[in-house]
Formats: structure tokens, sequence, C-alpha cells
């Protein structure tokens, strides 16, 4: 039967359609999440550019595969999650998700010689205008090496549609030993997996709730008579098209592992730890410890959430205060307290937080992001190949800068992200430098 109900509206004329869809009750008419929205204003505010697609690189080694099968499995994963069959249409001022019965991927065949020429690839499959209203919004190119045991598999997919837990959720399924087929409902088409619309629906239902009250109420509070922004070498405009650049470093194992270990004494985590680092930097940065910084949380707050592929990603303020003696051992506490404080009310989207603090660009309330980013820390195999996967720079800013740590066996590596129109290389390469340099006297302090 929804086989067959699919078929039909898929039949229909536009004008038809836009009749069907005017005739739907206003409840059960499909919306943009909070999140969504504010990534279609991005979307049309840069012109198109790359600054919410996610763009991968994963490595195949060791082991020969088939590319074929391993098409296949993309194929299935994308019929049974209704987020990559959406496409985005508008309404008057109002866009609409449109959920597809079919909208493959697009997959691409070819041969790359070496890294520097898969990873140029994959930025200019990124870099392509995606179409919201036609889609499909992910596109793979499947890559084979210039040995028999090496391949290349190159992601780029629109964040309307995806987010980093999503893409852990396919590279599972791309390893997973078992069959390459989709599971199928008794009408043999591809069963949904963790519905987005569902989720979408629930969240709408949350924040009008007691408990989404008194999150909002929370959130209001934590951001009420925020610091300013932080220092750029130019003025911020609302003329932006995001124009990016990364300044990397990394920081050898032993001073990693000295603040997670630090951080465990205290009863938080390593990214408590982290945070207690950045906190300093930005502090020294900007010129005082009342520091408000944008976070990112899963936004799967519920069993049922675990496996849904879409954008559920929440960005959330975090207001660093309370340092304390400035050492590390006191930022930590104040960073492990306020961050627990805040994981009860997480999930709020941070995109209806009412703060006075307006900010020109593409994001009102955060200029600066932190993001510790340990969901790929385990071994990954596809047919028995080691599945090495690498975040590309696209040469775009989300935020205007961002400060991403990467841990590994071997240690840390990351990037601080700056938008080129705001800041200066030399100034975004000395924060970068200060930060590792205030990791390794954190590593000193909880180490006596």
């Amino acid at each position: 039967m929804t086989g067959d109900l699919a078929a039909r509206v898929a039949a229909l004329t536009p004008e038809q359609r836009a009749r069907l869809r005017a005739a739907l009750p206003a409840a059960r008419r499909p919306e943009l999440t909070p999140g969504q929205r504010r990534l279609w204003r991005t979307h049309h505010q840069v012109g198109g550019r790359p600054v919410d697609v996610v763009c991968q690189a994963v490595h195949l080694t060791g082991s020969a595969v088939d590319l074929d099968r391993i098409a296949d499995r993309l194929l299935a994963f994308a019929a049974s999650h209704e987020a990559l069959r959406t496409t985005f249409t508008t309404e008057g001022d109002t866009v609409r998700p449109v959920t597809h019965a079919v909208l493959p991927p697009r997959l691409v065949r070819t041969r790359c010689a070496d890294e520097a020429e898969a990873h140029a690839l994959a930025r200019s499959q990124a870099e392509e205008p995606f179409d919201l209203a036609a889609g499909p919004l992910l596109r793979v190119t499947l890559a084979e090496g210039p040995a028999p045991d090496e391949a290349w598999l190159l992601f780029a997919v629109h964040n309307l549609v995806f987010d980093a837990w999503s893409f852990e959720l396919l590279l599972d399924a791309l390893g997973a030993g078992t069959t390459a087929d989709a599971p199928t409902g008794t009408s043999g088409t591809p069963r949904t997996s963790g519905a987005f619309g569902r989720f979408a629906a629930d969240q709408r239902a949350w924040v009008g709730s007691p408990a989404g009250r008194a999150a909002a109420a929370y959130w209001t509070a934590e951001t009420a008579d925020a610091p300013p922004p932080l220092p750029t070498d130019r003025p911020r405009t609302d003329a932006t098209t995001r124009t990016g650049a990364r300044a990397g470093f990394t920081l050898p194992a032993a001073v990693a592992d000295a603040i997670t270990a630090g951080a465990k004494r205290e009863g938080a985590t390593a990214y408590a730890g982290w945070l207690a680092v950045a906190w300093a930097a930005l502090a020294e940065f900007g010129g005082s410890d009342d520091v408000l910084l944008g976070t990112f949380t899963t936004g799967r707050t519920s069993p049922d959430s675990q496996d849904v592929v879409g954008y559920l990603l929440n960005v959330l303020p975090v207001r660093l205060r309370g340092a304390g003696d400035g050492g590390h051992r006191d930022r930590l506490r104040s960073a492990r307290d306020i961050t627990r404080a805040g994981l009860r009310h997480a999930a709020y989207p941070g995109e209806l937080i009412e703060a006075p603090r307006r900010l020109e660009g593409t994001h009102p309330l955060l200029d600066a992001v932190f993001v510790f980013d340990n969901l790929g820390d385990e071994e990954r195999r596809v047919q028995g190949a080691l599945a090495t996967s690498a975040d590309l720079d696209k040469a775009t800013a989300r935020y205007d800068l961002t400060l991403a740590v990467y841990p590994g066996p071997e240690g840390v590596t990351g990037w601080l992200e700056f938008d080129t129109a705001l800041y200066d290389a030399s100034t975004a390469r000395a924060l970068a430098e200060r930060f590792t340099a205030l990791a390794g006297a954190a590593a000193q302090e909880v180490d006596r």
C-alpha cells in the first residue's frame, strides 16, 4: 500500500502536488528543523559554496576490495534512510523537505594515482554546487588505487541531510559482515531505518513541553550579558562568503594522555580537559576569562535516535567562567561543572536560544566553536581493508574560528579553521601555537 501511494504521488503534476500539499493539515506537513533552517540560510548567504558540506576521503589499504559490492551497500544505505532521499522545496517564504520514494546517490567510478589526486577529487566533488530542490545530496566517488590492495571512497554530502554521526553509521554499514542488501518490508520496498521525519516531529513537540521550556530558560540565562566576540583583524560584515583556511597542529601522545588522565582524576571527560585548554587560549587571545564558545553535541538524546541518519547535530553555547587561579586544574573543574549542567538541556535546538548577543555573519550567536571528535577513534575495516578517514579542508570556514581536536593512538592532530576575511594567517598560526603550548603546560601541571 505504501509503495502504491508513493507511486501515485510521484505521478502527480506539479500543480496537483501543490494542491495536495495545501490540503494537508498543517500539523502533518513536514518542516525543517531549526538546525536545517540555519543551514538553508547559510547555503544561500554564501552563494552555494560548500561551507556546510561533509567532505571525507576514506583510504582503504591492505586488502583488495570489491567496489561493486561497496556501491551496492551505498545504494541500500541511501534507500533505507529517508534523509538521503530528501530534497527541499520553497512554498512562498516557507522551505519544506520532500522525501522521495526513490532517490539514489550519485556514484562515480574512477582511478586515482595517489592520495593527493584522491583528495583533490574529493574537494572538487564537494565544491560542485548542490541543487537542493533536485538532489541527490549524497555524492560518492569510488576510486581504484595504483595497487590492487588500495582504493578510496570519496564522500560529499550536504549537511541538510547528514552529520558526523551519520557518517559513522554509513561506515558501520560498509564494514558490516552481512549481506549488502538493505532490510526490506513485506512489500519488498526498503524499510526506513531511523526516520528523520519522526525525529523532527518529536523535537518540535519537546520544545513546547515543560522540559523544553525549562531548557529555553536555562540557555537564556547562560547567554545573558554575554562577553563581546573575540577580536578580529578586520571588521565583521553580514556580506560573507565564508572563505577559510586552516592552521594545523599536532601534539604527542604523552601530552594527550596526561590531559586525559588529569581529567579522569577530577571525574571529568577528556573533552572537558581539552575544553579547558581551549578556554585558556581564547581567554588570553580575547583578554577576558569570560568566554562564550560554541560546542557540538550529537543531538541524539534518546535511544530511538541513535540510528537516525540526518542533520541532528546541535550547536550549543558553553559559557566558560570561574577560572579560579587560571591554572589548568581550576579551569578543568569549572569546564566539567559547566558542561554537566548544559548536558541536562542538550536537546534544546541552539538556533532557538533567545540571547541579546547578535553577530554579523552566518551565525547570530557564536563566533568561535570548539570541536572534540573522538567518534572515529576505533580501527575500522571494510572487506578486510583498513579504512582511514580524513576530513578535508574545503577552503571554507563555518564560523569565524573553529578549533578542532582529534585524539588518536599516536597523539592529537587538529586545526584552527579561520575566516580569511576576518583573520590573517599569521594570527591564526599564533593562536594555534599558543593552544599547543598551553596544552603542554597543562600536561606538566597535571603530572605534578
